[in-house]
């Protein structure tokens, strides 16, 4: 800011003589808050000051009074407080005096003031002043002072005086005729203009720090966004040629984008077309701050489509090659390289190519490098591996083998999520690798091992054991991690797909494995899908399903399961349930019934319950109150002559029922013979036809 002639160094014993002059006329207010000032940004006189009502009082009421008169005025009283404003302890004392209101109000003030000012020097159509209101003066009387010498009639005069010469260049601009001006006149307009330009610059960027400050109240915010601070800070962007006030705006609108209602805010107003200049600015401080506010913006979908719509891709990737800017551009692609239409668009340049290569010449880098750049680039790279002609990007002219070159050299669990069978398995089983690595070598692993990519998968099997490895992860009392035992079932029924391979992990002993898995990890959700995928791969072979269905507990756990709150869980039982009973054995009949109880679970229960109560009958009938399991096998369950069906509305039978699943889990954890039915509340074996006896209670 430029000094303020003819103003004496301030002396803080006389502070009160220059809170009089804030009582006096312009020039005298101008003086005096320039004293102030002074003492203000001397940190030691900040608790001097604060304990001060009459300054404090006075401040606020100029401010709040005269903001409209003078630009310098209002720019040293709001300068004032924002050096207060720079310690948290002084917070309580703007909010006191209301200033960041005032300050909201002053500022919202001179941006459409500027845009009158902007529109007559352009010749366009003037645009009316504001409709806004005065903001309510000070009750409080301002007290005039004699002169100290001479009359009052001489008074009157010295005061147009100086009123005459503090007149601001907006008078001049705002009482501009609307006829045509000649070119001097227009030049004229145009240079105070610019001057007014720079003062106004100066009085919203103090202002703008100063509430950027006050902002670190969460309560604060909220009422500075009521009063629309984004409209205010977006409105302020058009100042192109300050960029101090550009880095300020920027770092405002980077804070409050972290709120939801200011990111909507911002989206309406056209943030991201708004910023997407800024990047083209040689000012690197601006560049990193912008792409800071769009990296927050990225965790909306809209905007990031509107990003690429208005091509700001290829200029995220360009930043890539800046150290400056590398990270911050790397995440930004990240949260881009999400969408699938947007993975192809990284294919129509070599960009796919260029990240490669630099992920190869990070190759002695250390992953936990500063700011993390090499394991945002390989997540980077993880997500565009998703997209099939990326991936052949990548592993063109030899890529693939660096890659994996450098993630065994270098131990990295998240490179290992790219893509070679023989290197995987060899890991897989060495033992000398870190757990993490291993969870990711047997992710990847399960992926490769498709049958129809032409991969002997049983000769990976039996050359690197990885049955035996499976079982090994499988132990019991082996305290492994939860993921790498997840991994382990996804690989078993990976590689279950194979008939030999599923026949032998079957004899290994892995069905009953699994079941005992599923006992203690039945809370986990992708566990159980997982183990339940595991028995349909594994059902897909004759002699690996007849050992399941006839020697281990899996088809009580998978009937079980067809009550289970997971859609997903209950689809792959049902699935598993369908060829089971298609099969000749014990459990057809049984999973028959427990379909039969599922879907008609709240009418059977109702029965019961009217059964408990002895209810009393009307006449005898020709059948018994329930009926037997032998009738209902021998007969349909209606007769075409029946006038009694048993949904008397519309939900008879007729042909496949439609299962109603209830909506909870029971766990089954007591032993089956091979030939019993496991009771699963009491644990003991019962017979079939009893069991039938017992739960198909049907109302005659």
């Amino acid at each position: 800011m430029s000094p303020v002639e003819s103003v004496p160094a301030a002396v803080l014993n006389c502070v009160d003589d220059y809170v009089e002059l804030l009582y006096d006329d312009i020039p005298e207010k101008i003086k005096g808050s320039a004293l102030i000032l002074q003492l203000a940004r001397n940190p030691d006189n900040l608790i001097e000051l604060s304990r001060n009502e009459a300054l404090l009082s006075a401040l606020s009421r100029v401010l709040r009074e005269e903001w409209k008169r003078s630009i310098e005025l209002s720019t040293n009283i709001v300068y004032t407080f924002f050096c207060f404003s720079t310690y948290n302890e002084f917070h309580p004392v703007i909010i006191q005096y209301k200033i960041g209101s005032l300050c909201m109000d002053v500022i919202d003030y001179e941006l459409k003031r500027y845009d009158q000012w902007k529109e007559k020097v352009e010749g366009k159509k003037p645009v009316l002043t504001p409709d806004k209101s005065e903001i309510p003066r000070s009750r409080i009387p301002e007290p005039k002072r004699r002169p100290k010498s001479g009359t009052w009639a001489v008074a009157d005069v010295n005061l147009q005086k100086s009123r005459s010469l503090v007149s601001s260049y907006h008078e001049d601009l705002c009482n501009a005729s609307d006829e045509c001006l000649s070119k001097n006149d227009e030049e004229q307009l145009k240079r105070k203009l610019k001057t007014l330009s720079k003062r106004q610059e100066q009085l919203l960027r103090v202002a703008f720090y100063m509430l950027l400050n006050i902002a670190d109240n969460i309560r604060v915010e909220e009422k500075m966004h009521k009063k629309d601070i984004v409209g205010l800070l977006i409105g302020a962007m058009e100042r192109h040629s300050n960029i101090d006030l550009l880095i300020l705006i920027m770092s405002f609108l980077q804070k409050l984008s972290i709120f939801v209602e200011n990111k909507n805010s911002m989206a309406s107003r056209g943030i991201v077309e708004k910023v997407a200049p800024l990047l083209d600015s040689t000012n690197a401080d601006l560049v990193n701050v912008s792409l800071k506010l769009l990296f927050n913006l990225t965790f909306d979908t809209k905007l990031r489509n509107k990003m690429i719509k208005i091509g700001l891709l290829p200029k995220f990737i360009q930043f890539t090659s800046d150290d400056k800017h590398k990270n911050l551009a790397m995440k930004i692609l990240y949260h881009l390289s999400m969408d699938d239409r947007v993975k192809l668009m990284f294919t129509q340049s070599d960009c796919v190519k260029l990240l490669t290569d630099m992920l190869l010449l990070n190759v002695n880098s250390d992953v936990s490098d500063s700011g993390g750049a090499t394991d945002v680039l390989v997540a980077l790279c993880v997500n565009l591996a998703w997209c099939e002609r990326a991936s052949q990007q990548m592993a063109g002219d030899g890529r693939l083998r660096e890659l994996l070159a450098r993630a065994f050299r270098h131990r990295n669990p998240t490179l290992m999520k790219l893509e070679f069978v023989g290197d995987i398995a060899g890991a897989v089983t060495s033992g000398d690798v870190s757990e993490d690595f291993v969870v990711e070598c047997i992710g990847t692993l399960s992926n490769i091992l498709n049958p129809n990519d032409n991969i002997d998968i049983h000769a990976v099997v039996v050359r690197y054991k990885l049955i035996q490895c499976i079982m090994n992860i499988f132990e019991p009392d082996g305290n492994k991690e939860p993921d790498l035992v997840l991994e382990g079932v996804i690989l078993a029924g990976a590689i279950s797909a194979e008939r030999q391979c599923a026949e032998e992990f079957a004899h290994a002993g892995g069905i009953e494995a699994l079941v005992a898995l599923l006992r203690l990890r039945q809370a986990d959700d992708e566990h159980v899908l997982q183990t339940v995928f595991a028995f349909r791969q594994l059902l897909s072979h004759p002699r690996a399903a007849d050992y399941l269905v006839t020697k281990t507990e899996a088809p009580a756990y998978l009937i079980d399961l067809m009550q289970d709150k997971n859609v997903e869980i209950r689809k792959m039982c049902d699935s598993c349930l369908d060829i089971i009973s298609q099969m000749q054995n014990e459990w057809a009949m049984r999973i028959k019934v427990e379909r039969f109880r599922c879907h008609n679970g709240q009418w059977l229960s109702m029965v019961e319950t009217l059964d408990a109560e002895g209810a009393a009958g009307d006449a005898a009938d020709d059948l018994p109150p329930y009926l037997s399991a032998e009738y209902l096998t021998t007969h349909r369950l209606t007769n075409s002559d029946s006038q009694t069906s048993l949904n008397d509305d519309s939900d008879s039978f007729s042909g496949e029922v439609d299962i109603n699943r209830a909506l909870s889990r029971n766990t089954l954890d007591d032993t089956v013979d091979d030939f019993g039915i496991s009771d699963s509340i009491t644990g003991r074996a019962v017979d079939t036809d009893t069991q039938f006896a017992n739960d198909l209670k049907v109302f005659a």
